[in-house]
């Protein structure tokens, strides 16, 4: 799933070898895909980008924001994708949910596993469209300080029941945090996944906080995740502390066994002595 270093470390491949190239043709998909989510019919793909210019390519929290010298800008990533580029018509995948061929014999396809987005949203809308979220500060943003982040905490009620999980990844949610990073984030600061939110301390609030920035922050110079691909197809260099291949395995901090539950919708790994 592409999470914040990986939508950082794509747009900025995307804006080094895309920009400034003319689409010459966009093709919405060669396959149907239940969660592969589109805002237009396939015509108008082909009609809005057909003979358009890439102007700039940015990362907002997970997503990848490409715009064109039109009005309007595809909106990738926060889910499953694969975008890779291509050199020559032949490394195009058999399956693909959006291809957008090149002037110059190069190409770009988004496939999607799981599900993911491949949006073509006008500049004006992108504020309000849930996938996008402009009304949150990315991470590994200059403004996502720690006044910011403790300003989500104080807005919870003393009765809020919501876990540090899902105040994290649901609502309200740090931009660009999903359940890739957030195991890592939590063994890093000692906090349960189940933990409920409004019962952090000063101490630990701040604690999660530097975790998220530190974090991300090391996982976007290393490519992202080591599960993850980049626009050439490269694994990431980021291996994660926690996951499904530490589980039954030795904490690498007290050396109690790593546990797994189902949480959330999802897994959750922690060490029962250090995340308490």
């Amino acid at each position: 799933m592409i999470e914040l270093p990986e939508a950082l470390t794509i747009a900025g491949q995307m804006n080094e070898v895309l920009k400034g190239k003319r689409i010459e043709s966009c093709i919405r998909g060669n396959a149907t895909h239940r969660f592969a989510f589109y805002s237009r019919p396939p015509v108008d793909y082909e009609l809005i980008l057909k003979d358009k210019l890439i102007d700039d390519v940015q990362y907002h929290g997970s997503v990848i924001l490409a715009s064109t010298e039109s009005d309007y800008v595809l909106v990738l990533g926060g889910g499953g994708e694969r975008i890779l580029f291509h050199q020559c018509e032949r490394t195009i995948p058999k399956t693909y949910h959006l291809l957008l061929c090149f002037h110059d014999s190069t190409y770009l396809t988004v496939t999607v596993q799981g599900w993911g987005n491949a949006l073509l949203l006008r500049k004006s809308d992108l504020a309000d469209h849930p996938h996008v979220g402009k009304d949150k500060i990315s991470a590994l943003n200059d403004m996502f300080t720690y006044d910011y982040f403790y300003s989500l905490l104080r807005v919870l009620g003393e009765e809020d029941h919501r876990s540090v999980k899902y105040f994290i990844i649901s609502k309200p949610g740090v931009c660009g945090v999903g359940n890739g990073y957030l195991q890592d984030i939590l063994f890093r600061a000692k906090i349960h996944p189940k933990r409920k939110a409004i019962d952090l301390c000063e101490r630990e609030c701040q604690s999660l906080y530097q975790s998220i920035v530190s974090t991300l922050r090391q996982a976007a110079d290393l490519g992202g995740r080591d599960s993850e691909r980049d626009l050439y197809n490269r694994l990431g260099r980021y291996s994660r502390v926690l996951g499904s291949r530490q589980v039954g395995q030795p904490c690498p901090e007290c050396g109690t066994i790593i546990r797994k539950v189902q949480y959330l919708g999802g897994a959750s790994y922690f060490c029962p002595c250090c995340q308490t």
